[in-house]
Order: C-alpha cells, then sequence, then structure tokens
C-alpha cells in the first residue's frame, strides 16, 4: 500500500498520536484562516523587487497560501468537512498568474519570464498533483480538472518545451525541481513519465556533482535538508509506486551524504556556520527527515528535530505517517571526534564540552561566503565567534557580486568572518581564490590563507589546534 494513501492517512488520523497532531493543526488553521477570505495575489506587491529589490512582500503572501494549503490537506484526511476549503484554495492557486517567483523570473524591467520551472512553480505542481492523487474523488471533478489542466500549463508542457536552470545546476534546484516536475508527472501523467524519466534522473545526478564524495554538502545544513529532502521524496515515491529501487541509492557518496547532519552537528542544535548555513539554531522537518528515514531505514540516523507546523514547506501527509511509524525515537546528537572532508577541506572536532571546526577550501562554492580559514567554537549551545549566516535574499544578493561581497551585504564578505584582512584588503570571491590544507590530523589542521587574497599575501600559514577538555 502506497504509505501516503487516503486510507492509510485516515487510518493514522484516528489513532493517539494522529488525533494529537491533527487537533494542533485544527487549532493553527482557526487562529489563522477560518472563516477568512483568501486575498488575491497583489500586483504591486509583485513588480516591487523589479523596482526595489525587495522579496519578502510578495513572497509572505505566495507562502502564506501554501501554508493555508498545508493544512487544509491534512484536515481533509481526517475530516470531510475541510474538503470546501481545501477546493477552495486549490482554485485560487491555480488561479494564480504565474507560480514562479518574480526574484527567479527576473528580466529587465517589469517583465517575468515563463518559459522556465522554478523551484517553486516544481513545488506548487507537486503539492496540487499530491493532494489529487491522495484525496482522489473527495475532491470534485471541476477541481481535479483544474489542477490537472494547470499543472499541465504551468509547469508539465513549460518543462517538455524547453530547458530550465536547474536541469544543469550541481545545488538545491537540481533536485527540489525534477522532484516537483518529476512526482507531477507520476501522480497526473504518469503515461508520460517514461519520455522524460532520463531527463529527470539526470538532474539528480547534476545534484550529486555539487556534494563531495565523502558528502560534505557546501550550501550548508539548510540547504542539505531542502536539496537532499526532495532528492528522498522523489525516490520515495518513485520506488513505491513503480517498485523499483534504482542504481542511485545505492551509492556510496549518497550514504556519506546520510552522515552530513551528525557530522555537522556541533553541539545542541548548532551545525556548521560556513557559507550561508551559518543560522544561531537549524531548524529540522519532520516531513524531510522521515522521508529519509522512510527511504533509508536504518543506514539514516533521525537527527534532532521539533514539530513546526509554520513552515510554508512542510508536507503534512509525510508528517503524519511519519508520527505514527517514528514518532517515538531517540535522536542521535553528536559524536565525539575528528571529522575531516578531504576535497573541501573541512576540519570537525567535538569533545565533551566543546565543538571546533574550521574551512580552508575556496570560496567558489554555491551559497558562497568569502570566509576561507574561518573557524568556530561550540560551547554550551552557542558560538563563541560570530558568524551571521545567510543575509536577507535580495536582487543584489544573487545577482551582483559588487554588493554581495561588499559592505552593503555584509554577511557574505570575508570582513563579517574570523579571516584576516590583509593591509585593508579582504578576501576575494569566485576562482581562483582558495586557501590550502599543508597538513591534517586528528588534533591540528594547518593551512595556508594566501591564495584567497587579490594578491598572495606572505606569511599566512595558519594552524588550529584542539586540545582535550579540561576541568576548569
Amino acid at each position: 500500500m502506497f504509505d501516503y494513501s487516503y486510507e492509510n492517512l485516515n487510518r493514522i488520523s484516528k489513532t493517539e498520536k494522529g488525533k494529537q497532531f491533527i487537533e494542533k493543526a485544527k487549532k493553527q488553521y482557526q487562529e489563522l484562516y477560518e472563516g477568512k477570505p483568501i486575498y488575491a495575489l497583489e500586483y504591486s506587491q509583485f513588480k516591487r523587487f523589479y523596482i526595489d529589490g525587495d522579496r519578502s512582500s510578495f513572497q509572505s503572501q505566495y507562502f502564506d497560501r501554501r501554508k493555508r494549503l498545508m493544512l487544509l490537506q491534512i484536515l481533509s484526511v481526517s475530516d470531510d468537512s475541510y474538503l470546501e476549503d481545501l477546493e477552495n484554495i486549490l482554485s485560487a492557486i491555480c488561479d494564480e498568474f504565474m507560480w514562479i517567483l518574480p526574484a527567479h523570473a527576473f528580466e529587465d524591467g517589469v517583465v517575468a519570464k515563463h518559459d522556465f520551472v522554478d523551484l517553486y512553480s516544481a513545488e506548487t505542481a507537486f503539492y496540487l498533483s499530491e493532494t489529487v492523487y491522495v484525496l482522489g474523488d473527495k475532491l470534485t471533478a471541476d477541481i481535479r480538472n483544474k489542477i490537472r489542466l494547470s499543472v499541465k500549463m504551468k509547469v508539465i508542457d513549460v518543462f517538455e518545451n524547453g530547458k530550465s536552470y536547474f536541469e544543469e545546476t550541481h545545488s538545491n534546484w537540481a533536485a527540489v525541481c525534477s522532484c516537483g516536475v518529476g512526482l507531477a508527472y507520476l501522480y497526473l501523467f504518469p503515461e508520460r513519465f517514461a519520455a522524460v524519466k532520463d531527463r529527470l534522473f539526470s538532474c539528480m545526478e547534476h545534484y550529486l556533482l555539487g556534494i563531495s564524495e565523502d558528502g560534505y554538502c557546501e550550501e550548508g545544513m539548510n540547504y542539505w535538508q531542502y536539496g537532499f529532502g526532495f532528492f528522498a521524496i522523489f525516490f520515495d515515491v518513485y520506488t513505491q509506486l513503480t517498485g523499483e529501487r534504482p542504481e542511485i541509492l545505492t551509492r556510496q557518496k549518497v550514504y556519506n551524504l546520510l552522515k552530513y547532519p551528525t557530522n555537522a552537528h556541533m553541539e545542541n542544535g548548532v551545525y556548521l556556520p560556513f557559507a550561508d548555513g551559518g543560522a544561531s539554531k537549524f531548524a529540522s522537518y519532520p516531513e524531510m527527515v522521515y522521508t529519509i528515514k522512510n527511504l533509508f531505514g536504518d543506514a539514516f540516523d533521525l537527527i534532532p528535530m521539533k514539530l513546526n507546523l509554520h513552515h510554508v514547506r512542510a508536507l503534512m501527509f509525510r508528517t503524519l505517517y511519519g508520527l505514527d511509524k517514528y514518532g517515538d525515537y531517540e535522536a542521535q546528537g553528536f559524536v565525539n571526534g575528528t571529522v575531516y572532508y578531504q576535497e573541501r577541506e573541512v576540519f570537525i572536532h567535538k569533545e565533551n564540552n566543546y565543538a571546533f571546526a574550521a574551512k580552508c577550501g575556496t570560496n567558489y562554492e554555491m551559497h558562497n561566503h568569502n570566509d576561507v580559514g574561518s573557524f568556530q567554537i561550540v560551547k554550551n549551545g552557542k558560538r563563541l565567534i560570530a558568524d551571521l549566516g545567510a543575509g536577507e535574499y535580495t536582487k543584489g544578493y544573487f545577482r551582483d557580486p559588487k554588493e554581495r561581497f561588499g559592505e552593503t551585504v555584509f554577511v557574505c564578505g570575508s570582513m563579517s568572518h574570523s579571516v584576516p584582512i590583509v593591509e585593508g584588503r579582504y578576501q576575494k570571491e569566485w576562482k581562483p581564490y582558495c586557501g590550502k590544507v599543508l597538513s591534517q590530523d586528528e588534533r591540528e589542521i594547518v593551512m595556508d590563507l594566501a591564495g584567497a587574497y587579490e594578491e598572495n599575501a606572505q606569511g599566512m600559514l595558519v594552524k588550529y589546534r584542539t586540545e582535550e577538555d579540561r576541568v576548569l
């Protein structure tokens, strides 16, 4: 039986754990949405990205609709009285001018591109398609047909008629987009899936090219969850619907990637700070964690997580199923000792009373910060060295290196990291600016940082040595 079938989820909703979860979803829906109209997405907010670079005004409205959908998905599995509200939000999302975010559809002037698939058009196609597949004829034929037509026009036809950016990138986009597109095919257009299967699997191969052979995710823990979470979601559904377990799931790189959260976890919810991954506390989301566990079983150690109904991408069917199957577990916190990711030159050492990490590597990474030589110490769940992580995503953040790595954004440039300023000069971004590890063992790492600066500096050797815990 399909794990996320209506029959199975309805059964789980009547268990004690299921009832508690449904009650939380119901309470939040009542507080936020019940009896309130579905407001149109305002064009004045849509075009703000083109005018002043602001993303948040439109995106807050866009994601709020999907959060409403998220809650109604799971409430409708347990209670038919929510079906009408669910159909209303499904219809409203179908009516949206476009599912691509303005930040991704950017061209000069107020012009939105429609001829490609982005993260959120793919996600939206997935959410709508899965809702139809799970709820079936509990939804009216009109709504099912409207979703089918919308997904076909906004995603399927676009994908078949041209190539999108995500197909050749080595970032989370490759996994998230191919998951959304692929599941739209499997759920709504299975007869057309065989014609695009190789193309979609190739996208997953591109995603893995962004991961080192020893399983390091240079985009950071948030993007490990996002990219690898959707990678797992696609193959979890694919294996269930086809009965085939593809070779890609057996590779050592994938199994190494499963260990990344445990290795990257420094202490008490604090993870590696490098690149855009430097949030003060990482929040793992059950729908992702449960799905990875569902696909890989004992090869994946469940990580600490918090049931969070506020996250816009929460896939409620998987959360309910996971609570039933894996709800009571003892999460792996962090393992003492040393981990060294040789290809990306990242050193991690953990003791009972502190954790230390240092990065050499390159300033030519996805979600790059100019942080060659950056280090971090964590004690009692707090960082002793500031690392601000990702800044606010604006137009300039991704499109203007001078803004991203200058003082406008600040958080991405080397001036905001624990690295030297050499005679007033900061590190440089992109190729060929990088450091070089000269030696490394269980206790220390020695690196040369000179290559991260525009004019090679002299005497830029740095040694970090960890010591055993001491009782003071």
